[in-house]
């Protein structure tokens, strides 16, 4: 008889988000505060992006209010072109992460519908998650629109 064994050894709190994927974690890059506000850029006038090797799709996580973007264009060493107006002000702190993870299983603190994108691409909305539920599906993104539940933590 088979059984579900669920071992994680990284956990993180999800950021829902229509524009972007649950974040590789794991390839942590450059980490700063926005030194002036604009709604299609980051710009940090300490930041050394180019050197430190930030590129096109990795994934940027706006920590004072918990949102993500995706970078599109490496501007300067000072600022980023980024997918979503996250960054219309300064002093936003923020981490960028390289990119997507290959999917998480979830753990649901506050019951409601969850909407995701499965590691093979299918979009689905789950009704009625409860609270306390590990949701045993490999999931690449939980989108902010039709997602009730909440307090997710994605486990690898």
């Amino acid at each position: 008889m088979a059984y579900q064994k669920l071992q994680a050894g990284r956990a993180w709190a999800v950021n829902k988000s229509d524009n972007t994927d649950i974040p590789n974690i794991g390839i942590a890059g450059p980490t700063g505060a926005t030194t002036t506000g604009s709604t299609t850029q980051l710009i940090d006038s300490n930041a050394t992006f180019q050197t430190s090797g930030v590129s096109v799709n990795m994934i940027i996580v706006n920590t004072t209010d918990n949102t993500q973007a995706v970078v599109i264009g490496v501007e300067s060493d000072t600022t980023l072109t980024v997918s979503a107006n996250i960054f219309a002000a300064s002093g936003k702190n923020y981490v960028i992460y390289g990119g997507h993870q290959e999917g998480a299983v979830l753990y649901i603190g506050t019951a409601g519908n969850l909407k995701v994108r499965t590691v093979a691409g299918d979009d689905v909305t789950f009704q009625g998650v409860n609270t306390g539920t590990f949701f045993p599906v490999n999931v690449v993104k939980v989108f902010a629109t039709g997602t009730s539940a909440d307090n997710i933590i994605a486990l690898w």
